[in-house]
């Protein structure tokens, strides 16, 4: 009769910060802590994923092995000192069945909070999914790739831009009232969303993916006040576009200024309307004369 095997040697999973646990992954491996913790070595690995510990892959230790990498900073919300016990392993969040929009606009909702404190490069598929309570494989279901994700919240974020600035518009009653009230709006939603947006358009995948419909609507909102201009104040067709790409175009300069943090927004709000409103009055009196 063959000799028992000997058992495992096991010890209550402790609690450890961080650090300690970041120490431990690269001093021994995965496997050899999950049996002294009597926990699964997925279960250890998905520890680790939610708290941002990397760790060995499965070959670092039967190879030479190579530098590891530093220790990043710890995710929103993770307490000093980590619980390792298989519970917590497995329970990250409480799951909710919500519908496949719901996730996406919380994915679009983390990625959002991560670009605009970390920059665009923080924003990773598997950092947003681990912020929503999702796997990387869940996130990858509802936007195959990153650069749909990110696509996706440019889109959201423009559409929001231009409601509110179209809703601010519909408010005047006459030419120069509605250009002072959409300069205004478009710069304040500027303040307000222009640094995640400008972040965003950095990407040459974002751009490219909203290049066919931002020409398209750049070139309805200018046929839109080159219409107003020569069809109710009699200016020139050729004049009115022509100023109407010039002044949109100092709208547009003294945005990027807000987004950049070059300029306060009491100063783009002053120095644009001086000159929108000002370029208007000309060329409503052109086109009156």
């Amino acid at each position: 009769m063959a000799a028992p095997r000997p058992q495992a040697e096991t010890s209550a999973p402790p609690r450890l910060t961080r650090e300690a646990l970041y120490d431990q992954v690269w001093t021994t491996p995965l496997s050899t802590l999950a049996l002294r913790w009597g926990i699964s070595r997925s279960g250890l690995a998905k520890i680790c994923d939610r708290l941002m510990v990397p760790y060995p892959g499965r070959g670092y230790w039967n190879a030479q092995k190579a530098e590891c990498p530093p220790l990043p900073p710890a995710p929103a919300g993770v307490d000093a000192e980590v619980d390792l016990s298989a519970r917590a392993g497995r329970a990250r969040r409480d799951r909710t069945r919500l519908s496949p929009e719901a996730r996406q606009d919380q994915l679009m909702a983390a990625a959002a909070t991560i670009i605009t404190a970390e920059g665009l490069h923080a924003a990773t598929m598997k950092r947003v999914a681990r912020e929503t309570g999702l796997s990387e494989a869940q996130a990858h279901n509802l936007f195959p790739r990153r650069a749909d994700l990110l696509i996706a919240l440019a889109r959201r974020e423009l559409a929001a831009m231009n409601d509110e600035r179209q809703a601010e518009i519909e408010r005047g009653q006459d030419n120069l009232t509605r250009v002072t009230l959409s300069t205004l709006a478009y710069l304040r939603q500027v303040e307000e969303r222009g640094a995640l947006i400008q972040r965003l358009l950095n990407s040459p995948e974002v751009r490219a993916g909203l290049r066919a419909e931002r020409e398209a609507q750049s070139g309805y909102s200018r046929r839109r006040m080159t219409e107003r201009l020569t069809t109710r104040y009699g200016v020139e067709a050729d004049l009115a576009r022509g100023a109407t790409v010039v002044l949109t175009a100092v709208c547009l300069r003294a945005g990027r200024l807000l987004a950049e943090k070059k300029i306060p927004l009491s100063v783009a709000e002053r120095l644009s309307l001086a000159i929108v409103t000002g370029g208007n009055r000309e060329i409503v009196r052109e086109g009156r004369s």
